[in-house]
């Protein structure tokens, strides 16, 4: 969805941004998994997207931003699937004279609560833990109470909504 958007929007060289490496060796299949589809997306439209993984510290996040952003000078855009590097990202361009989204597009993957938490003003896919909790633990109760009749176990997936917040163009 985040692909899509910026393609609509005309963008044509976006920049990745990944959780840290060390979640994909801990088993974080989501990490490759989001980056490998986000690639896909960007090739099926001729877009050319340059993956990055992020930082989770400081001074590294403000540094990694910073020579990204000069790699990249030509981007338009950024996909960031970090909460700590698009937690740190406002005084980042902020200190760049980089202004968004006339500048550069963001967009993130986060829920809404983090988004909250630190005034993130990017359009999102919010990720929601808590409708996902909530419907595993009903699931299980259900499961639970139906005992030996409950038959195979159901998948169910929450559908993702972009919440647009005026950082893209």
């Amino acid at each position: 969805m985040l692909v899509d958007h910026l393609h609509e929007l005309g963008h044509r060289e976006i920049v990745l941004i990944s959780p840290h490496e060390h979640v994909i060796t801990r088993g974080g299949a989501y990490v490759w998994r989001f980056r490998d589809a986000a690639l896909e997306r960007a090739a099926r439209y001729g877009l050319r997207i340059h993956p990055h993984y992020g930082e989770t510290e400081q001074p590294a996040i403000a540094d990694a931003w910073n020579r990204i952003l000069d790699e990249r000078p030509t981007a338009t855009a950024v996909i960031v699937h970090n909460d700590a590097m698009i937690a740190a990202l406002p005084p980042v361009l902020n200190a760049r004279g980089v202004e968004v989204p006339r500048d550069l597009s963001v967009v993130g993957i986060f829920s809404e609560d983090f988004g909250r938490l630190f005034s993130l003003p990017y359009t999102a896919i919010e990720t929601s833990p808590d409708k996902l909790g909530r419907a595993a633990v009903q699931a299980l109760v259900q499961r639970m109470q139906d005992g030996e009749g409950a038959g195979a176990p159901v998948v169910r997936f929450i559908a993702p909504e972009l919440t647009d917040r005026g950082s893209t163009r």
